[in-house]
């Protein structure tokens, strides 16, 4: 249970942050004309990343779920939808496929985001990690 109170719940708190941080950046963006779906998924992920202590790929997992629904909502809320809905979430998650095709791209690259820095501690992926038994300088 401490293990899990350790590597887990700051991912998601920072998870959780950095979506509520991405929303509004959407919408300030919004004002000037500026369209950015990516954000809240991808701050999403960021700010799981920065908070946890360990790499783990079951959060980055928890993170893009986290980074879809919350890249869907903040879409809902802030936009108009190109189709009819009956205002209700579940309506338009029923139709969000119909969606123009940059849209869903933009979505769904933040929610890759969202996965690949939510799964990594600190965001070191690109840095080399010997193995074990590897010899070191």
């Amino acid at each position: 249970m401490r293990k899990f109170l350790l590597e887990f719940v700051p991912g998601l708190i920072g998870g959780l942050i950095g979506g509520v941080v991405g929303y509004f950046a959407f919408q300030w963006l919004l004002g000037y004309g500026l369209f950015a779906p990516i954000l809240p998924g991808a701050l999403t992920g960021l700010g799981c990343g920065l908070l946890s202590r360990t790499d783990s790929t079951r959060r980055g997992i928890l993170c893009a779920i986290e980074a879809a629904v919350i890249g869907a909502v903040s879409y809902r809320r802030l936009m108009n939808p190109p189709f009819e809905t009956d205002g209700t979430y579940w309506d338009f998650a029923t139709k969000i496929h119909k969606l123009p095709p940059p849209t869903l791209l933009m979505l769904g690259f933040g929610v890759v985001l969202g996965f690949w820095w939510g799964r990594e501690c600190s965001l070191r992926g690109w840095k080399y990690r010997p193995k074990p038994g590897d010899p070191v300088d």
